[in-house]
């Protein structure tokens, strides 16, 4: 039976994917950042909320991109953060 009793393992959090964190920003929008950055999600989610509401395009696909940007660097900055 292991000795549980000696902390001499750490246990280590997963690194998030760039690559999902991008997909779900991209298709999800607002709600896709909620994997890359929680608090960054539900920002966008209640700014997304009046972008909508204009119902013009080039707010809306303005949008999108900055999703996806911040998820990218919020995955980058977890990484790292992780790594150290």
């Amino acid at each position: 039976m292991p000795d549980f009793s000696q902390n001499n393992a750490y246990m280590r959090l997963p690194l998030k994917s760039v690559a999902l964190a991008l997909l779900f920003a991209a298709i999800l929008g607002p709600v896709g950042l909620l994997y890359a950055s929680f608090w960054g999600g539900i920002a966008m989610i209640f700014f997304g909320f009046f972008v909508w509401c204009t119902k013009l395009k080039a707010p809306i696909i303005l949008l999108q991109i900055i999703c996806c940007i911040w998820a990218v660097g919020a995955v980058n900055r977890y990484n790292k953060k992780l790594l150290k």
